[in-house]
């Protein structure tokens, strides 16, 4: 039985591309992701996806660069399907986070319930997982998982996502559910599925041993204005020896980290405010000591996750990916894309998309790759 297949195809005419697509995925599937470039019309994609599969449930993303069979790739769409013999499966739509996703909070635990997810005891491997697609651009992803996770009596229940772009325009990013679209909203699908999971975090970072202390901020906002109680792009660009006007070009290159657990949680600046101010990926708290981070070799650290990823399972039925936009960037400066997708190719039914954050447990994460995978796991 085929519990997931994926499928891309580069085809520009959007009709064309839908056919392609679902000549290689499942007849009747119960569930359909797919990922899309802006080359094409996201509602017409929504609306095609919805006739073809009428029975199914639907979820689309936007994206800046996509995953699929074949590894990274661009102007392209791709998609992922899961037959009946996945297990359990209900999507629910988020239609606001940044200002009211508490609003939706009795639909989540609703479509929880409907597929046997426990919400009040202290969750196992196996009790299931939640797949999150928040719209970037509106800073809700943290109010979004705090909501998502607030069903649960207990903390640990599994939640995999990443934000959905639009081909680095920074303009309007878009998710939809069973033909629903939101511009401010974010696609969360519940999974009780019949087999194994595992998620992994790659992260191609290391610490510098550069510290600092954020002295002024607005988590929310996800600004900071100063840090070491100077204005945060100057210490910044001191400590990665660079010209303050040129911090910009190199900041992807030396993002900022917090060690969590023998690795770093990575905040990712986004743009540069007024009075030397910095507008971050993800929310930055106040008083915080982060660390200045350095590349990897980001060849040998895939060929390690992929490694480490494939031995957890002694069958592996497919892997749904998110990789940060500031990584894709960086792959493609340092003309690795080629290489790594040899390294990806190694991964069965494989779909995902480059995204403006990526999303673990409670967490909104900044230049990490997820590898979310279906499958059995060897025995511990």
């Amino acid at each position: 039985m085929s519990f997931i297949q994926s499928a891309q195809t580069a085809v520009k005419q959007t009709e064309r591309a839908v056919e392609d697509i679902v000549r290689q995925l499942h007849k009747e599937p119960a569930l359909i992701l797919f990922f899309s470039s802006t080359i094409h019309s996201f509602e017409l994609l929504t609306q095609l996806f919805q006739l073809k599969y009428p029975s199914a449930q639907i979820v689309g993303v936007t994206t800046t660069g996509e995953i699929g069979p074949d590894g990274f790739s661009e102007a392209s769409l791709t998609a992922q399907s899961y037959g009946k013999g996945f297990g359990r499966l209900q999507a629910v739509l988020m239609d606001d986070i940044s200002k009211y996703p508490i609003f939706y909070r009795a639909d989540l635990i609703q479509a929880a319930k409907s597929i046997g997810i426990q919400l009040t005891k202290k969750p196992a491997k196996k009790d299931g997982l939640a797949i999150v697609f928040p719209v970037g651009l509106k800073a809700g992803e943290e109010k979004m998982l705090s909501v998502v996770n607030s069903i649960f009596a207990y903390d640990g229940f599994s939640i995999f996502g990443g934000t959905a772009g639009d081909d680095a325009k920074f303009e309007a990013t878009t998710v939809s559910v069973n033909g629903r679209m939101t511009t401010t909203g974010c696609a969360v699908v519940f999974m009780n599925p019949s087999m194994d999971f595992f998620i992994k975090k790659e992260n191609i970072f290391q610490g510098t041993g550069k510290k600092m202390k954020i002295t002024k901020a607005d988590a929310e906002k996800r600004i900071v204005y100063e840090i070491d109680g100077k204005p945060a792009t100057k210490v910044y660009a001191n400590l990665i020896a660079v010209a303050e006007r040129d911090l910009t070009k190199h900041w992807a290159r030396y993002p900022l980290g917090r060690q969590f657990n023998h690795d770093f949680l990575i905040a990712s600046p986004f743009q540069v405010r007024e009075a030397g101010a910095i507008e971050f990926y993800c929310q930055v708290y106040e008083g915080a000591v982060i660390e200045v981070l350095e590349p990897k070799n980001p060849l040998l650290e895939m060929q390690k996750t992929i490694t480490e990823f494939t031995n957890t399972f002694s069958e592996l039925y497919g892997v749904l990916g998110c990789n940060c936009i500031l990584r894709k960037l960086q792959f493609q400066q340092e003309n690795v894309v080629q290489s790594l997708n040899k390294e990806l190719k190694a991964l069965p039914n494989l779909c995902g998309f480059s995204s403006y954050g990526e999303q673990l447990n409670k967490s909104q994460l900044n230049q990490t790759m997820l590898l979310l995978g279906f499958g059995k796991l060897r025995a511990e």
